[in-house]
């Protein structure tokens, strides 16, 4: 009897453990009733589909395409975009998921996914071709885009693209409901937000309270925890080892000096799988090269472009 009430008392501790976390994984977070009150200015919304874009215009001249990485949005690009408005029309994206874009918590995330609908963003603001510029997970967007639709992409810049070494852990596939929301939810913490962005800065006193802020600002619109727990449910399978091959536009590659998770032996190892692509290396800076040194990137991006 003793054995008995023993499992009966560890179920029962269990059970409550298991609804303690259900209970919190749905936690209602502070959210806004609509994502344009938190746009800039001069922040635009369009409908894709069935999804609404959030974008960034600025500037005049040929068209440059900004593209983030995963858990980024038009704000990771707010110390380059100005410097290339200069000279460019200029336009920075959030995509589905992202920033203030629409959050599907059942939509289709995958990178191809991604970059068809920056193709079709691209026919919605009648952008027939134009260069683009992507960054991480970004850059692997771009490429598809570029690889499947090479007529629509004048240039190609991948700031340090996730390749080989950019898909999800391995350890996903053993989080059982509903752990995939849990680490959803704790990654829009400033806490998570620190701890995801730390590894990849070089100069980490640049990662201040506002930076943070902006990084997390996506946690303050519908469905963005339910979309990032989609991304982890759904991002395993996903294979693009074969498009570098397929790029056949000029391409730039952007690699910094000082990141060990991206090491710049494969960007050495992209540029020869990527059609006469260059590749360049900016000092004093890791993966964030837009956030700790926009000024070099800008000028690389300029000199490339023109």
């Amino acid at each position: 009897m003793r054995t008995k009430h023993k499992i009966v008392v560890v179920f029962a501790g269990v059970a409550l453990l298991y609804g303690a976390l259900i209970l919190y994984a749905y936690l209602p977070t502070d959210t806004v009733s609509d994502p344009r009150l938190l746009a800039e200015t001069d922040g635009r919304f369009i409908t894709v589909g069935h999804t609404t874009i959030y974008y960034i215009q600025r500037g005049s001249g040929d068209p440059i395409v900004l593209i983030h990485g995963f858990g980024g949005s038009t704000f990771t690009w707010r110390n380059v975009l100005p410097q290339l408005a200069a000279h460019f029309t200029v336009f920075a994206l959030d995509l589905p998921g992202f920033g203030l874009s629409d959050k599907p918590p059942r939509g289709d995330y995958s990178l191809g996914a991604q970059a068809r609908c920056v193709l079709a963003w691209m026919d919605a603001v009648h952008l027939p071709r134009a260069t683009l510029v992507g960054h991480s997970m970004g850059g692997v967007v771009a490429a598809y885009a570029a690889a499947y639709n090479p007529e629509r992409v004048q240039k190609l810049v991948l700031v340090e693209p996730g390749f080989y070494h950019g898909r999800a852990p391995s350890f996903l596939r053993y989080l059982v409901f509903p752990l995939q929301r849990i680490f959803a939810k704790s990654f829009y913490t400033r806490t998570g937000r620190l701890k995801s962005l730390a590894p990849s800065f070089y100069n980490k006193q640049l990662i201040t309270d506002d930076v943070l802020d902006g990084y997390c600002q996506a946690a303050r619109t519908p469905h963005a925890v339910d979309a990032l727990a989609r991304m982890m449910e759904t991002a395993l399978e996903e294979s693009y080892d074969d498009i570098p091959a397929r790029i056949n536009v000029p391409t730039l590659l952007v690699w910094s000096s000082h990141n060990k998770n991206n090491p710049l032996s494969d960007g050495e190892r992209l540029a020869h799988e990527i059609k006469d692509a260059r590749l360049i290396v900016i000092q004093d800076s890791g993966h964030y090269i837009q956030e700790e040194q926009p000024n070099a990137l800008a000028i690389a991006v300029k000199k490339f472009v023109e």
